[in-house]
């Protein structure tokens, strides 16, 4: 028997909402500490070239699968593959696809909290001015330090938390739609002002040069695999959130287009952040670092040493900050829309509940940074395996098996295919993608990434 909803949330009015709320969740820390810099080191723009194919012919058309499903079901992911199996006369087992989904994106979330507080520690540290004129090893030891205090971190991750769960208990139509586009025009433009920084104060040419100049004999078959991996979590595909969001999509809109335009900004976004950040870097005539090390180090010391410093990295500190805010409350948006309509849950009181969850096990992900934990096991702390559970393990896995049941068990008529001889050949096309080439695509994430993760 399927499952019932108890309460509907409702549709949001305009399609623009949705590209905003779903820029929201894509564009995320990935954009500025991972992409851009791999994205230099494996040939520059044949990298780009590889990662935009594998976005456009693979997750794209995944993408367009979650969101479709969800406006035919109109419910959360949970009852959305429910009702579509129970429909196709499929197994019911199928909607554990999308609560292992739930429960992924909830443990991203978690540990994206305890980064986001980091986040906020530093808006405080560029606005004081601790980083002007300081040195290198003066700025590693300021990060250093923080990770070596939990209870500060676990104070801006409360703050964090805080203000995630007063933006997910907002009315969907009224209160998170209205903010959403009013945010996302804001921070473009916080972003087209530190690019213009960048333009100004950094070496903007070797940036142009180390992400753009085609250099077949730097990549490898792991530059390769990487630019899969990185077009394979742009997108976010199999949180859930990706489909939490579409129940919301207005009908009678395009979904392929609003998807296709959510590509070209999350790209956009990808290039000037990694064009921005890494003038600042090389201005200053150090080696980028990759991940954590880039955004809380070498920026922080770029930072330090230019005029106005303290004004654009506090500002840059923000960007990330925010951007980190809609990206969570996006990643909970499965669990908390689920507690809405399957068991009528007051939504502040779901958006608590899920927010409640993720700081329990933030808290754990914190502890685990210390050194000598008890939480650390095989020289990697709970946080780190938390990741490699959650990003390597279920997040690839849920988008395997989602990918199957869209590709081969919904039926062409939940797709709402229209008559006439270029949508059938379009929709052919999409179905060969979904069917044939996703799944081995999703499969190598999931088993070479996970070999690569571990042995590093």
């Amino acid at each position: 028997m399927a499952l019932k909803k108890r309460k509907i949330q409702g549709i949001w009015s305009s399609r623009w909402t949705f590209l905003a709320a779903a820029t929201g969740l894509v564009v995320s820390l990935g954009n500025f500490w991972r992409t851009p810099q791999e994205l230099g080191h494996n040939g520059g723009g044949v990298f780009l070239v590889i990662y935009l194919a594998c976005v456009l012919f693979i997750m794209l058309p995944i993408a367009v699968a979650e969101v479709r499903i969800a406006v035919r079901a109109r419910g959360n992911p949970i009852h959305a593959v429910d009702q579509l199996a129970h429909y196709a006369k499929a197994s019911k087992h199928w909607s554990l696809v999308t609560q292992i989904a739930t429960i992924t994106a909830l443990l991203l979330a978690a540990n994206g909290a305890v980064v986001s507080s980091w986040l906020l520690a530093y808006i405080e540290k560029m606005a004081t001015g601790m980083m002007d004129g300081a040195s290198l090893n003066a700025v590693a030891a300021e990060f250093t330090n923080l990770i070596a205090d939990p209870d500060l971190m676990r104070f801006w991750q409360r703050v964090f938390i805080a203000m995630v769960v007063l933006l997910s208990a907002m009315n969907v139509v009224r209160g998170m739609a209205g903010l959403l586009r009013v945010l996302l025009p804001v921070l473009l433009l916080v972003l087209f002002g530190i690019v213009y920084y960048s333009y100004a104060l950094g070496d903007f040419s070797s940036a142009v040069k180390w992400m753009f100049t085609l250099r077949m004999d730097d990549l490898t078959w792991r530059g390769g695999f990487s630019a899969l991996q990185h077009a394979f979590y742009t997108l976010s595909i199999g949180t859930g959130a990706l489909m939490a969001y579409g129940a919301y999509f207005p009908s009678g809109r395009s979904i392929t287009r609003q998807l296709f335009a959510l590509v070209v900004i999350d790209t956009g976004v990808l290039i000037l952040a990694g064009l921005a950040i890494l003038a600042l870097v090389f201005d200053q005539h150090i080696v980028p670092g990759r991940g954590p090390a880039l955004l809380f180090i070498s920026l922080p010391f770029s930072f330090g040493n230019l005029v106005f410093g303290d004004i654009a990295g506090t500002a840059f500190f923000l960007l990330l900050s925010i951007l980190s805010l809609t990206t969570i409350v996006a990643l909970m948006e499965p669990l908390v829309a689920y507690l809405v309509e399957r068991w009528a849950f007051w939504r502040p009181m779901a958006a608590l509940t899920a927010g409640s969850l993720i700081l329990i096990c933030g808290d754990l992900a914190i502890s685990s940074l210390a050194p000598g934990s008890e939480l650390r096991w095989h020289a990697r702390s709970l946080m780190e395996w938390v990741d490699i559970l959650s990003a390597n393990i279920l997040l690839p896995l849920s988008a395997w098996c989602f990918v199957l049941f869209a590709a081969w068990r919904v039926p062409k008529i939940v797709y709402g295919v229209r008559d006439g001889w270029f949508e059938s050949v379009f929709f052919w096309l999409w179905q060969a993608l979904l069917r044939y080439i996703a799944p081995p695509a999703i499969l190598l994430v999931l088993v070479v990434g996970l070999y690569l993760r571990v042995t590093a």
